[in-house]
């Protein structure tokens, strides 16, 4: 393969790069299967959108298998609400396709756009309405996975977590079936909070109503930089009709679209203002308080989905010592190192010993010729 065309094969949205030896871009399960069964080492990519190197190659020994060519949607059934689809669909392309029935996929990541259902699974990946729908794996019915022996395998529900959220050192995942929602009717509030307290209660409260499907936070400089105000901002999505006697404005329409697109457009602006570095680490809402407080004190903006305590704090190039030091108070508080980005290859220094012993011996049990995404995750 011409090799400037390997290059973009050899990064991911995070910048980390490495050395690829080839790519390939097969057609079909049955191309897969000949091409793990003939590979020593293989990174499965998607749509490159990953913010932790974990589909870049290592070392130049690695075969890049782009699975973008399989992107057949089929056996959709419109009674039981469930679709199949091959693993290099792209969300955005598969809610065009069933949004013609009402229905759609709820997990919404911010890289809706180019985001692949393959890519999704091997996260876990969660997205903006978290809250109602959570994980990706909760709306998954069963994978197709190819082995390290180029042997084609269906994983029910127990046998998931093998797979899901396992950033691709168990398996190829090349076909999965998904479970649909029906599309909501939806409406958003765009929030403004002078202190904190006053954020962690209102979000305590929205939590109670079972029809917020999103609750989305902004720091004071995150909304200063997105023109809202030097305040905290909230952007809240309610499914349904308001409540009554709520007092806040709940928007429909040209306005409800520009509430979501001010979510979509954090990434861009912050990348624009050399914050390059992106983490999404997990806290309780109760504690989330200090991680805050944390990220001010330190002049890191933060943003992230509140509602379900995942938070992306974002850092210069030449603030890695800063990276480490929240960390520390992630673990103080007992949360978690990754809320939805994964480990990959730029947090495996965090990992916990205990986790990471798990993580070794699923791989081994799926791997045993050690041949998926090494060294990756553990």
């Amino acid at each position: 393969m011409n090799k400037n065309l390997i290059k973009v094969y050899e990064r991911d949205a995070s910048g980390f790069e490495g050395r690829a030896l080839d790519v390939v871009f097969p057609r079909n399960v049955v191309e897969v299967c000949r091409i793990v069964a003939n590979t020593k080492r293989i990174v499965v990519r998607g749509g490159g959108s990953g913010l932790v190197g974990g589909c870049v190659p290592q070392n130049g020994l690695d075969v890049v298998l782009d699975l973008s060519k399989m992107d057949k949607i089929y056996g959709f059934d419109n009674e039981r609400k469930t679709v199949e689809v091959e693993a290099g669909v792209i969300l955005d392309e598969l809610q065009g396709y069933l949004g013609r029935f009402g229905l759609e996929f709820p997990v919404k990541p911010s890289s809706h756009a180019i985001a692949t259902i393959g890519g999704m699974i091997a996260t876990d990946a969660v997205g903006s309405r978290a809250i109602k729908y959570g994980k990706t794996s909760n709306w998954v019915k069963w994978v197709d996975v190819v082995d390290c022996y180029g042997e084609l395998y269906r994983k029910g529900i127990t046998e998931l977590s093998d797979y899901c959220g396992m950033e691709g050192i168990t398996g190829v995942v090349v076909r999965a079936c998904l479970k649909l929602s029906s599309v909501k009717k939806r409406s958003a509030s765009l929030v403004r909070v002078e202190s904190l307290e006053e954020v962690i209660g209102l979000v305590r409260n929205l939590k109670m109503d079972a029809n917020i499907s999103m609750i989305e936070f902004f720091d004071k400089q995150v909304s200063e930089w997105l023109e809202l105000g030097k305040v905290y901002s909230l952007i809240v999505e309610r499914e349904g009709e308001s409540l009554e006697g709520d007092n806040r404005e709940w928007v429909v329409g040209a306005e409800y679209d520009r509430l979501m697109s001010l979510r979509d457009r954090v990434g861009p602006v912050l990348s624009g203002k050399e914050l390059l570095i992106y983490e999404d680490p997990k806290v309780l809402l109760d504690r989330s308080d200090k991680l805050i407080a944390w990220c001010e004190a330190k002049g890191v903006p933060v943003f992230g989905h509140i509602g379900v305590g995942i938070f992306h704090p974002r850092f210069r190039k030449d603030q890695k010592e800063l990276v480490s030091e929240m960390m520390k108070l992630v673990k103080r508080l007992g949360g978690q190192i990754s809320g939805e980005h994964g480990i990959g290859v730029l947090k495996k220094e965090f990992v916990d010993a205990n986790d990471k012993k798990i993580l070794i011996n699923v791989k081994k049990r799926t791997d045993s010729l050690n041949k998926f995404n090494l060294g990756k995750v553990i």
